[in-house]
């Protein structure tokens, strides 16, 4: 038996402070740190939940001895601040489930991951920063163009006008995406085509889940094949794993995705997203450095019950490949 702190992100349900989130994503959360305690539990451990607030630093100084942390914060007031959770953790050298402090950095932020896959041979959409709105459009970009927030997750920012065919559309949604989230837009070209999931669990030999396709019914009113936040809020897609892809397909996208793992320097358990074109050219758009564990619903857990994980001993093995690292490190 260990002593296991469960690390979470406050939510609506927590009224002591106000938090910029969206709601679907409060729901996940408060559902998934349930199911996490349940199964810590159920696998015969000790559990303290630890609410990532403006004090984490001090509460966790403060706490009894932890065998580790299964860090399930994605921020303390959002999204964007989920690397400055881990900076913490790994401040007071304490072991923890997840990426470390540059994985999370290199992988929030879409361009430098981006310019990372370039470098390593693995193909990206062509893409822009605007940091103003102002500058000029690399005339090598080819409409139909999609805006997001530089660093963001969960679809935040991703609506039915993220995606433009014009350069005067371009410009209002970039203005408006920069004042919005006070921060750089990125913009890429966006590859109509098929949409996959990849997970990734473990380190040095890291296991690669059957590989899941995105596909959006009928509930995308807009048609865009895009996932844009009202849709994962609306859960209007059909997930399917394993893909169906050609095994020499699927063995291409593995070397790509390990290529991004071990480039990026995650660790333990990550999310990637790909975006296939009509040549069956896969493109790599984002990687999800701590990933979504909701059961039945969130991708990484969808796909591990595919690699023939119980919910329970997917939470086991999370902690299993942490401290198997930290060990080695020392």
């Amino acid at each position: 038996m260990m002593h296991v702190g469960l690390l979470y992100s406050q939510s609506e349900i927590d009224k002591d402070m106000q938090f910029e989130i969206n709601p679907h994503g409060a729901i996940q959360m408060d559902v998934t740190v349930k199911a996490i305690e349940e199964a810590l539990k159920e696998n015969g451990h000790r559990v303290t939940l630890i609410p990532a607030g403006l004090d984490l630093l001090q509460r966790l100084a403060e706490m009894d001895h932890l065998d580790i942390i299964f860090n399930a914060s994605t921020g303390i007031t959002k999204k964007s601040q989920q690397a400055h959770v881990v900076a913490i953790l790994e401040m007071l050298d304490v072991p923890f489930v997840g990426s470390g402090l540059s994985g999370h950095i290199l992988g929030l932020h879409k361009q430098v991951a981006k310019r990372i896959f370039l470098t390593e041979g693995i193909p990206t959409p062509k893409f822009q920063v605007f940091y103003d709105g102002n500058e000029p459009l690399d005339p090598e970009l080819k409409f139909p163009l999609i805006i997001k927030p530089e660093h963001e997750g969960s679809s935040i920012g991703i609506t039915k006008d993220s995606v433009v065919f014009d350069e005067e559309a371009l410009r209002k949604r970039v203005r408006t995406m920069i004042k919005d989230y006070d921060q750089a837009a990125l913009v890429e070209e966006f590859i109509k085509g098929r949409e996959f999931t990849m997970g990734i669990l473990g380190n040095e030999d890291p296991e690669i889940f059957p590989i899941e396709e995105i596909i959006f019914d009928e509930r995308d009113t807009d048609k865009l094949g895009a996932m844009t936040l009202d849709i994962k809020a609306r859960d209007a897609i059909i997930p399917k794993a394993p893909a169906d892809l050609s095994e020499a397909k699927a063995e291409e996208m593995r070397g790509y995705a390990l290529k991004a793992f071990r480039a990026l320097g995650l660790r333990d358990f990550v999310r990637i997203d790909i975006r296939m074109d009509e040549n069956e050219v896969p493109y790599f758009l984002e990687v999800n450095t701590l990933p979504g564990m909701q059961p039945d619903y969130s991708e990484f857990p969808r796909m591990s019950v595919v690699a023939g994980y119980e919910y329970k001993d997917l939470v086991e093995r999370l902690m299993e490949v942490a401290l198997e690292r930290y060990k080695k490190e020392e």
